[in-house]
């Protein structure tokens, strides 16, 4: 079992015709069966069309700086990466890679490498004044294999959850969970500064802070009468990092085993020069049904851990996250739960969450909650059944639950998905999926004085003007 690896992986994940992917991805990922080619090219397109049924924000009346975004469009119901349209064709992900043994090593050592040309989080990047485009490798690593274990240096995924190390174009649905897109898939943000008014926050302190500490808002002191807020850097995480790994699995009679323990810099696909460091280790246990690779047939239970530190305006942040989970697939029916939870540095998102329109309006702003104390959780659950040989049909609820920690703070996204995919060839795959989309206000009575009562007021009116999505995507493989 350990050397039964398929060298085109995606190939052949693409090619299966059972209901999903119930595998070890740490067997698929890095790793080569015997006899695999020094240089072998690779790689999958992803088009996709998206509808956003959700419109313009109505109803804000205080204050001014915020009632001026009425009649724009939320960034929730525009297409990423750009938010510049509700409806879209894209290029969404195009990944050309290479990947096989080095030759004369006994194949001890193989190498993977994968780069991205898409149009998306990874290569649209916001320099402060406009998203530009830039190619980026997501994988650069050399595997050695080692009678104890095996070794990976570089570029790759971490072992997080089981969406963070499921490959791209093996995914059952075109969009990532609420819960595993917000706190794994990580944002970088940096300060900058702003001569405009920004959305003071009442709960948890953010990075949205000027260099004396005071809040945004409230008496900006800083030089010229300057506010610093914050601003993304680079790339998104995509569930990667530079590091190192040691991974394996055993076999006893239908249960297998495997772990996995990364050491990595904190610093995503990009260099932040954060000065940190991540520790991220993952454990799983599985009885196989039968089958091999991508076809087989299990069911697993997994744990996982991260914790390390970021650094912002001079100042180191906890940030810990953490899951539990299970999968089963047999006889075409899956089944799939994962439980994630974040403490610390927690990714709050746009605020005001719109497209900047200028003036006097308040200047939307990447927000960051800082303090240990943070606490934000969500989990997921997924359902799958291929009703004909090309056929599948899937459902999934994902809630998240952001800051529990701070009742003016506290809010929660939810969404249902309706699915539905058609395994064209041994190198196509179409997907459909129809999303019911929900946000809230988790504690829309926890306000105290006025101002707290129209920044809740606002929130949910915001929140409220989300709209359900469709989405439809072609995998190919070439």
């Amino acid at each position: 079992m350990k050397k039964n690896i398929i060298a085109t992986a995606l190939l052949a994940v693409l090619g299966q015709t059972v209901p999903a992917y119930a595998t070890n991805w740490l067997e698929l990922e890095n790793n080569e069966k015997p006899g695999a080619k020094a240089v072998n090219l690779w790689g999958f397109i992803q088009p996709q069309f998206v509808v956003n049924r959700g419109g313009p924000v109505e109803g804000i009346k205080t204050p001014p700086q915020l009632s001026q975004y009425n009649g724009q469009t939320p960034l929730f119901n525009l297409v990423g990466p750009d938010f510049s349209h509700k409806d879209q064709l894209q290029i969404f992900r195009a990944r050309p890679g290479v990947r096989g043994v080095i030759p004369g090593t006994e194949e001890k050592f193989n190498y993977f490498v994968l780069a991205e040309l898409g149009n998306n989080g990874l290569t649209e990047v916001w320099d402060g004044r406009t998203f530009k485009y830039h190619p980026v490798l997501t994988d650069a690593t050399l595997t050695y294999n080692t009678s104890i274990t095996r070794i990976r240096a570089g570029l790759g995924r971490l072992p997080m959850g089981e969406e963070a190390m499921l490959g791209e174009p093996a995914m059952d649905y075109v969009n990532l969970t609420n819960v595993s897109d917000q706190l794994l898939n990580e944002r970088f943000v940096t300060r900058y500064y702003s001569g405009r008014e920004e959305v003071p926050m009442l709960g948890v302190p953010m990075s949205q802070t000027t260099n004396n500490g005071t809040p945004v808002g409230v008496g900006c002191t800083t030089p010229g009468g300057h506010c610093v807020g914050a601003t993304l850097n680079g790339s998104v995480g995509a569930f990667r990092d530079f590091g190192l790994e040691a991974y394996d699995w055993f076999n006893r009679g239908n249960w297998e085993y495997s772990y996995a323990l990364m050491l990595s810099d904190g610093n995503g696909i990009d260099y932040n020069n954060n000065n940190n460091y991540d520790v991220t280790g993952r454990l799983q246990a599985s009885y196989i049904f039968g089958g091999s690779g991508p076809k087989r047939q299990d069911a697993s239970v997994y744990v996982w851990h991260q914790g390390g530190q970021r650094g912002y305006m001079g100042q180191d942040y906890s940030r810990i996250r953490e899951g539990v989970g299970a999968k089963y697939l047999h006889n075409n029916v899956r089944v799939g739960s994962e439980y994630i939870r974040a403490k610390g540095m927690i990714y709050y998102g746009v605020v005001a969450p719109f497209n900047d329109i200028g003036g006097t309006s308040f200047q939307p702003v990447d927000q960051m909650a800082l303090n240990s104390s943070n606490k934000a959780d969500g989990y997921y659950l997924d359902l799958g059944w291929m009703f004909m040989p090309k056929w599948e049909a899937e459902m999934r609820y994902d809630t998240l639950d952001k800051l529990t920690n701070s009742a003016y703070d506290e809010r929660k996204t939810s969404t249902m998905t309706y699915g539905l995919q058609y395994f064209y060839s041994t190198a196509m795959r179409f997907v459909v999926d129809f999303e019911v989309r929900q946000q809230s206000v988790a504690n829309p009575s926890a306000w105290t004085t006025a101002a707290q009562h129209t920044q809740l007021t606002d929130a949910s009116i915001i929140a409220g003007s989300v709209g359900n999505r469709l989405d439809v995507q072609l995998t190919y493989a070439f």
